[in-house]
């Protein structure tokens, strides 16, 4: 059998940020899309909460999809959508069609998102795998963090619409790649009935315990979203800061995040998942509960915002990796299936929070609540689920 072409690394990394990338280089501006569509905050934060859905229902479909037909179709097909969408998403002339724009580049951009991980496990083996998606996950951690500062200067240069010029130009980038790079007739798969799939879904939702560690994990994870949703809104309107202030602080957030990942990385071989995932989840509750002090007592600085928020996100970089390996390990027979549902679990959460954080009159109150309230569903989540093992 001839053997399966090898996909560059950077395009993979290209295919993968697609889905990602059009959220953070988004997110700086956020009021000047209000200020020009005339809408309030909640109505903008639309655009991101939608966004996060289309991540989460792509993250259901493709896996089943592309095992039964192939990877290329499929990655053809999103990035078509994707591309489509974003063209609409440039021309849109109200509120309500970038809405509906936003949420099929998301449903499009998921499954590079998805699959470039498959096409690694699919033209490699053994420690070349490990290797390669290890660096692949770097890779995408680098890309949300440079984002909202490539999206600051694009609004600052041409306006808001040149970041979905970018955007489309970047998904017929990846559809020109993709029939160059991924091969057209793949190893032989044994096809996926739906049947098999429905049967997995619904092997994992009745185990208690993959629910539990799902939901943790979610609400452990892309509750920071909250905050991504308002922080533009909060620091160009509350604190006069600049679309390039907004970059730079969402930069540190991630910068954040980064930094959990390595911290869990060297902590995976000296302490149990169970300690890591308390470790990281305590992390964030303390750091949500200053943030939401500072907002009572009524001081909202840049400072006071993004040391806890970045803290926080240290903690989820700790906690995120722990509360995967504890749900995949619950029945790794179905474990590309417990992905998806894991991976959907944390997109739904992440557009909840969005959602919440724009309720009422004040964002930032309302953001620090959410990622509070967030840290305590996760503790019970994981506890219960720990006593259940026993």
């Amino acid at each position: 059998m001839k053997a399966p072409k090898v996909v560059p690394l950077w395009f993979l990394a290209i295919l993968t940020l697609s889905g990602t990338l059009a959220i953070h280089i988004f997110v700086p501006v956020l009021p000047l899309v209000a200020r020009d569509f005339q809408v309030n905050l909640q109505a903008v934060q639309l655009t991101i909460s939608i966004y996060v859905i289309g991540l989460a229902i792509g993250q259901l479909l493709y896996g089943p999809l592309a095992d039964s037909i192939g990877r290329r179709p499929v990655l053809l097909l999103g990035l078509l959508i994707y591309t489509l969408a974003s063209i609409g998403a440039m021309l849109a002339p109200s509120i309500d069609i970038l809405v509906i724009m936003r949420f099929f580049q998301a449903l499009g951009g998921c499954s590079g998102l998805l699959l470039s991980r498959a096409i690694i496990q699919d033209t490699t083996t053994g420690s070349e795998t490990t290797k390669k998606l290890s660096m692949l996950n770097m890779l995408v951690i680098l890309g949300p963090s440079l984002a909202p500062l490539i999206g600051g200067i694009l609004a600052e240069l041409s306006g808001w619409r040149s970041i979905f010029t970018v955007l489309s130009a970047l998904g017929l980038l990846n559809l020109v790649l993709i029939l160059r790079y991924v091969q057209k007739k793949e190893r032989k798969k044994d096809k996926v009935a739906a049947s098999s799939v429905v049967q997995n879904y619904k092997k994992l939702i009745s185990s208690p315990q993959f629910l539990l560690y799902t939901i943790g994990g979610g609400f452990s994870t892309t509750a920071v979203y909250a905050f991504l949703g308002v922080v533009a809104y909060v620091f160009v309107n509350r604190l006069n800061h600049s679309v390039q202030d907004v970059s730079l602080a969402l930069i540190l957030v991630m910068l954040g995040v980064w930094c959990g990942c390595v911290a869990a990385s060297r902590m995976v071989d000296r302490i149990s998942i169970e300690q890591m995932i308390f470790i990281g989840s305590l992390m964030s509750f303390a750091s949500a509960a200053v943030l939401l002090l500072c907002v009572l007592i009524d001081y909202v600085t840049a400072f006071s915002l993004i040391i806890p928020v970045m803290v926080y996100c240290f903690g989820a970089g700790i906690t995120s990796p722990a509360a995967l390996s504890k749900a995949l390990s619950i029945n790794q027979l179905v474990a590309g299936s417990a992905s998806g549902i894991y991976g959907f679990t944390q997109m739904l959460v992440g557009a909840l929070c969005t959602s919440l954080a724009g309720l009422g009159g004040d964002p930032t109150l309302a953001a620090a609540v959410v990622l509070i309230a967030a840290c305590l569903i996760a503790q019970v989540s994981f506890k219960v689920a720990k006593a259940a093992q026993r």
